[in-house]
């Protein structure tokens, strides 16, 4: 047998290797990569990492923060809180080189004094052009005296489990700090998170100091914002995708605020005991529990006990799902809802009105303690024997929620929250949540003309 033909079949395996390895180095190894002698593919980040650090920013927010009065003076303060200068530290990124920055929005909240820092260690002070809580996405700008390296941005939805990824930003002090992991999921940023958009979920190292800096991917491109991490001792982060904070931040920069729609319902998720009850085929859709008095929902004929299967014709899964439609459409948006009532399918056209605090504050917190508050009117406080109109009216209290199980009940008018007198429903929905996790939270309650103690157990 001739030598040529084994030849050339050799040396063609041998290019088809070599073909197969670059291949592969290209769709999965972001740079070098090293032969260890027992042929493990060690990957190298130094390059994008290097070539990304220019963009990034280390953002320090002088505020005001609230302390419990009886820790000054050694437990003899006075009543109420006293604010107390505090500075906090995280991370932004330029997107253009007029010195445009984006962040989130915790990372500047209640910000009196805003001050950037390049890697370059030069400071300059920022000024607020948007935030928007919901998203927790902030925009701020500089003036920059110096050619700014914006970076570039990525597509998040082409994101896929198993590929690299970097988080860079400030975290505990360290200065321009790189973290590499692989994502390992999308969803929400742990089990006690009561909003409802979808996060990168990764497992890298995000530690307070990072929030606002950038998640990149092998090629250097932005695909999320650092924001969370799931606890101390554990290597699960979670960034905001590019593509969510792309269409947040076009709304802030042009308008200086986001319109959002509202809806005014309250949805759960199905159980197959529930979804067998009304009569559904399957576990699908979001359960509508409550619709509140004149919303958008009420209006279009919305009720309790629906079900709703679609939004102009895309499918609902859950309620997270649903929430994620409200709140991703604009105010005056027109949807057409495909229901499930009493065993038939009903077709609702619905426009959604404008979201606004008190309205985001009442949904949230009915979800997450299981109640439905109202401010105290006049006429009220008239029925009540009340001298003024102080304090919130307890509309609905959910059998087996946190405020139920506490006391809390139906005709309680709540005036005070560990101390503290809350007027309006987001005076409730900002006390609530100020209240260490896993704690029994002592609510002050008129009932019966009297004054009346109950507990309300926040999530831990």
């Amino acid at each position: 047998m001739s030598r040529r033909p084994v030849f050339f079949i050799a040396a063609f395996a041998v290019a088809l290797s070599v073909l197969a390895f670059a291949f592969f180095q290209k769709d999965s190894d972001p740079g070098r990569a090293y032969d260890t002698g027992a042929r493990v593919m060690l990957p190298d980040f130094s390059g994008v990492i290097r070539r990304v650090m220019p963009s990034l920013v280390k953002i320090e927010n002088e505020g005001l923060a609230a302390h419990p009065a009886f820790i000054i003076g050694g437990g003899h303060g006075g009543k109420g809180d006293i604010e107390i200068a505090e500075t906090k530290e995280g991370t932004g990124f330029f997107v253009n080189r007029s010195g445009l920055i984006l962040t989130n929005y915790h990372v500047i909240e209640g910000a009196q004094v805003l001050k950037v820092f390049t890697r370059d260690k030069h400071k300059y002070n920022a000024k607020v052009i948007g935030a928007d809580p919901l998203s927790d996405i902030a925009v701020i700008r500089i003036k920059p005296d110096f050619n700014v390296v914006p970076v570039k941005m990525g597509d998040s939805s082409k994101l896929k489990v198993g590929q690299w990824v970097i988080a860079l930003g400030n975290p505990l002090g360290l200065n321009f700090f790189s973290s590499a992991g692989i994502v390992s999921g999308f969803g929400p940023p742990g089990p006690h998170y009561i909003g409802f958009f979808d996060f990168i979920q990764a497992d890298l190292n995000i530690q307070p100091g990072n929030s606002g800096g950038p998640m990149i991917n092998y090629q250097g491109q932005v695909v999320g914002i650092n924001n969370a991490y799931l606890g101390p001792g554990t290597m699960i982060g979670f960034a905001i995708p590019i593509n969510r904070a792309k269409e947040v931040m076009a709304q802030l920069v042009k308008y200086g605020k986001i319109s959002r729609g509202y809806l005014g319902l309250i949805g759960q998720d199905l159980t197959e005991g529930l979804a067998q009850r009304l009569g559904l085929e399957r576990v699908r859709g979001a359960l509508v529990s409550d619709v509140l008095d004149g919303s958008p929902a009420q209006k279009s004929g919305i009720r309790p006990r629906d079900v709703v299967l679609e939004w102009s014709g895309d499918e609902i899964k859950d309620n997270r799902s649903l929430q994620e439609k409200i709140y991703s459409s604009p105010a005056g948006k027109r949807v057409d809802l495909l229901v499930f009532r009493d065993g038939r399918r009903v077709h609702l056209p619905v426009i959604l009105g404008e979201l606004e605090a008190h309205s985001l504050a009442t949904e949230r917190v009915a979800m997450q303690c299981g109640i439905t508050l109202e401010p105290i009117s006049e006429p009220i406080a008239e029925r009540f024997g009340m001298a003024k109109a102080v304090g919130l009216l307890v509309l609905k209290v959910v059998p087996g929620c946190p405020a139920f199980e506490g006391g809390l009940r139906f005709g309680d008018v709540v005036q005070k929250i560990e101390g503290v007198p809350v007027n309006t429903v987001s005076d409730f929905y900002r006390e609530y949540l100020r209240a260490r996790p896993g704690r029994n939270i002592l609510v002050q309650v008129i009932r019966d003309g009297r004054p009346f103690y109950v507990t309300i157990q926040q999530e831990g």
